[in-house]
């Protein structure tokens, strides 16, 4: 089955090939796509900042792929990749930058393994030296405005180990405030506190 989920600053748009994969409660409109949807909507105000609606999709006459080029067809792509970062003690560990919690990420640079933007970029933005990187979880997909055009990022996340001891230290000029272990108990409070794309990883961990 496949499923695509683009969160806007205010919305999201999901794409699936199943109405059963919807929760009704969720989305305020849900749609049935087909040629016609396909040739003829145009998707531009889900994109907008201002737009609260929350859109989904049901590809059952169209393929989710075809419904995914046309939504990113005025979308500058860029590729990203980064770690969910747990200790010994089982803590994530969250970066703080632009006043939201966030995790560590960066962009991917061409001819690099998607495992190695990530384990990279981890390292460069937390100061870490002792690193792991394990397996992949998932990809997350965003769009926002910069540099004078609309950009979609797709960001490949993978599981990561670092110790407790290891020494934290935020990259600031990447605008990183705080770098924090963040236990069970307050991980609703830091996700409540964060882009919906990355409270949206946790769902499915």
């Amino acid at each position: 089955m496949q499923r695509y989920t683009i969160f806007n600053k205010n919305n999201r748009i999901f794409l699936t090939n199943s109405r059963d994969t919807i929760d009704k409660e969720t989305y305020d409109t849900i749609i049935n796509c087909n040629s016609e949807v396909l040739q003829t909507m145009d998707f531009k105000p889900y994109f907008k900042e201002d737009c609260i609606e929350n859109l989904a999709l049901v590809c059952e006459s169209v393929s989710t792929e075809e419904m995914f080029v046309k939504l990113s067809q005025n979308h500058y792509v860029v590729f990203a990749a980064g770690g969910i970062v747990r200790n010994e003690k089982n803590e994530v560990l969250f970066m703080y930058r632009n006043g939201m919690w966030d995790l560590p990420k960066g962009h991917w640079e061409r001819g690099e393994a998607m495992e190695t933007t990530a384990k990279r970029e981890v390292m460069e933005e937390c100061g870490l030296q002792n690193l792991s990187i394990g397996k992949f979880v998932c990809n997350t997909l965003h769009t926002y405005y910069m540099h004078r055009r609309f950009e979609l990022k797709q960001t490949a996340w993978y599981e990561m180990f670092c110790p407790s001891t290891e020494k934290l230290c935020p990259q600031q000029e990447e605008g990183i405030k705080e770098l924090r272990w963040v236990g069970e108990k307050d991980l609703p409070y830091i996700l409540s506190h964060a882009y919906p794309n990355i409270a949206n990883i946790f769902t499915n961990l």
